[in-house]
């Protein structure tokens, strides 16, 4: 098994598992303390792979750009989508992220002449109707849930469509350690601002939440590496569908750790996300 295949499937499971744990202490802390926790993880992270990799030396004028645009992308979409975690449904939320592989695809065939055989447009679509079905099902009898949610969840899909393509392009011009450098330069202060600003409208830090927050924010860490490396390694084309698997995780953490009960619905979405993800290892 190729090692973009390995880190493509790690971050399904680390993600989905993240996910999965993160609707409770999103809501309790919110998304702004939640985004600045998130920070507090990765600045060690990607500052040390930039420093103990040198990736100083691989800086250019235009892979920095393409690095800051991809940051940019990348940290609005997650900050939108724990906005969207804060309001929405869980499952449902997650779900709507299957939406963004189709922007991504799409920009990567048309602006980078990327390569889609037909057996992974099959597995591609079985994904993207997954975890859609997964975003668009109501469980009968429930009552209509606030859509608010929708208009930040939106945006991070197009966003993250965007930050795919984007990543490809500065990882490949200026290296994983040069890349990383610019992401953690670029996000921690957008992220530390937005969690100032809904810090003036909370009550004092309850620790006891941020104690419980810590398995999502590890695993989301980690999932950050590694779906980091998958793009860098791999066909962009078929790792970003291949990711948003996560989702059929995170029902599945919901299911039997969070004794949430499961739809026909979802059973069905987790086995064409399943199929789709088999496929694409074939």
């Amino acid at each position: 098994m190729e090692l973009w295949l390995v880190c493509a499937l790690l971050t399904v499971v680390f993600y989905g598992v993240g996910e999965g744990l993160s609707k409770e202490p999103t809501v309790r802390l919110g998304s702004g303390r939640m985004l600045a926790l998130y920070a507090l993880y990765s600045v060690p992270i990607y500052a040390g792979w930039f420093f103990l990799f040198n990736g100083s030396l691989s800086l250019s004028g235009e892979g920095v750009l393409l690095a800051v645009a991809s940051s940019l992308c990348g940290t609005f979409g997650n900050a939108l989508w724990f906005i969207a975690m804060e309001w929405g449904d869980a499952s449902v939320v997650s779900g709507f992220t299957a939406a963004y592989p189709v922007v991504t695809v799409a920009a990567a065939v048309i602006g980078l002449g990327a390569t889609v055989l037909p057996l992974q447009v099959v597995a591609i679509a079985f994904l993207v109707a997954g975890a859609m079905l997964l975003g668009f099902y109501e469980t009968p009898g429930e009552r209509r849930k606030d859509r608010r949610w929708l208009v930040p969840m939106i945006a991070a899909v197009l966003l993250w469509g965007a930050w795919g393509v984007f990543e490809k392009l500065a990882i490949a011009s200026i290296g994983f350690a040069g890349n990383a450098g610019v992401y953690v330069a670029v996000s921690t202060p957008i992220f530390l601002l937005i969690a100032w600003r809904d810090h003036r409208t909370r009550p004092r830090w309850d620790w006891t939440e941020v104690k419980s927050a810590q398995p999502t924010l590890v695993l989301f860490a980690i999932a950050g590496i590694t779906i980091f490396l998958a793009i860098g390694l791999g066909p962009i084309a078929v790792v970003v569908p291949l990711t948003t698997a996560y989702p059929v995780v995170a029902i599945g953490v919901r299911r039997f750790w969070m004794q949430e009960r499961m739809t026909l619905a979802q059973k069905v979405a987790v086995g064409l996300a399943l199929f789709g993800a088999a496929l694409s290892t074939l």
